[in-house]
């Protein structure tokens, strides 16, 4: 069973392999190329080969929670899925430190909805997809753990508020690029089919000409 990213009426319309691939190619050609690596290194006070690094991971893992096999197996929504993703993220770069907190909750807000309608609830079966995490592991280059490292939201909450004490900056500097991959990812694979967020990424696109927007679906 190839891991899916996104389900619709119960069909894979896109692979997981396809989304973080179509996303890490705008973080190379928006971002890196244009030597973002430089700012983010900056403001994580990192050097700038890590910052890098840490960016492209960091996009590899933003969906991880996805992986889930009741996810997989259910074939439709994901429901809280980038809190789980945060978890994961959060154990997998903790050998990172502070920094590491940072791409963790930079992932946990890469839906741009921090005001939610509920706390997320603990799934009934933690373990994740072995075909997902063999290719989030390829893809990112970490090893991640068998099922999701459990933490209550409230708890963890706690932790996002003192990391935005000291470092919001670093946050939202990594959510940026996150947040734009991942909407331009969505809407070049998934028919054309573009949130307003999505729309808006492809209209800088296009009024900068840059050649990879061309991957839309009947063009801009």
């Amino acid at each position: 069973m190839s891991a899916c990213a996104f389900f619709e009426t119960g069909v894979c319309v896109e692979k997981m392999e396809d989304h973080i691939k179509r996303g890490l190619e705008i973080i190379e050609g928006l971002y890196l190329r244009r030597d973002y690596g430089a700012f983010l290194a900056q403001v994580l006070r990192v050097e700038q080969k890590f910052a890098e690094e840490l960016l492209r991971k960091a996009y590899a893992l933003h969906d991880v929670g996805k992986c889930l096999e009741e996810f997989q197996k259910r074939r439709e929504k994901f429901g809280f899925h980038e809190f789980y993703s945060a978890l994961i993220a959060r154990d997998v770069f903790k050998k990172y430190g502070e920094t590491g907190e940072i791409a963790s909750i930079a992932i946990l807000l890469h839906h741009h909805d921090w005001v939610r309608s509920g706390s997320p609830k603990k799934p009934n079966n933690l373990r994740l997809c072995e075909d997902c995490l063999s290719l989030i592991k390829e893809l990112s280059g970490e090893r991640l753990p068998p099922k999701i490292p459990w933490e209550e939201w409230i708890e963890f909450n706690s932790g996002v508020e003192k990391v935005f004490r000291k470092n919001l900056k670093g946050v939202y500097s990594l959510l940026l690029p996150l947040t734009v991959a991942d909407n331009y990812a969505a809407a070049t694979n998934r028919g054309g089919k573009k949130s307003l967020l999505g729309r808006e990424i492809f209209e800088v696109l296009n009024v900068r000409g840059w050649n990879l927007a061309r991957g839309l679906s009947g063009g801009l």
